[in-house]
């Protein structure tokens, strides 16, 4: 029987740990991701981030469990998620595929307003940037079915200009005729 040549051992065990030290750079430990949202009041902001965990909205993710647990004392929402999809495959055998996410939401109590969204799973650290880029986004349309934010009419700070007498007037209103002999104004 042909003999291999064993390589040394402290080498072998080099390269072993080598490998797994790449394997678990590239698979991460648990991801965190932030997204600031400066031009909304705080609590819109924490009633998206409900909003959003607590419904999601995927376009090709069906959401077969969605468990939502909410600290308002700590703003921080806990959410346990499993999503499935089928895609099709390169011939007649379509491919089914799952994910399940463990995500923590947590919004801060400081300007601007930030949530910052974190998963300890090991997971390849592009799904889960895809996964909290879809999540802000959620976020960021529930903020937007809210409506803007608006200044009070009037209020130099907030940049609304202050009403004056040329304001456009209600519907319905009947201007004053003008004196003999000059135009109305427009």
């Amino acid at each position: 029987m042909p003999s291999f040549p064993m390589p040394e051992t402290r080498s072998a065990r080099a390269t072993l740990v080598a490998i797994a030290l790449a394997v678990a750079a590239l698979a991460g430990c648990g991801h965190s991701q932030k997204c600031e949202f400066d031009d909304r009041p705080r609590g819109e902001v924490w009633q998206a981030v409900v909003q959003a965990s607590r419904e999601p909205r995927y376009a090709d993710w069906i959401v077969i469990s969605n468990e939502v647990s909410v600290s308002e004392p700590d703003s921080r929402v806990s959410i346990s998620r499993d999503l499935r999809r089928s895609t099709d495959a390169v011939g007649p055998r379509a491919r089914i595929e799952e994910r399940q996410w463990r995500l923590y939401a947590t919004v801060s109590s400081e300007r601007p307003t930030t949530v910052t969204l974190t998963s300890p799973d090991w997971r390849v650290p592009a799904h889960f940037w895809r996964e909290a880029d879809h999540f802000f986004g959620q976020v960021r349309m529930r903020l937007m079915e809210m409506g803007p934010v608006l200044p009070a009419p009037g209020d130099p700070i907030g940049g609304a200009a202050a009403g004056s007498e040329t304001d456009a007037k209600a519907p319905g209103h009947k201007p004053e005729p003008p004196p003999p002999g000059e135009l109305s104004p427009p």
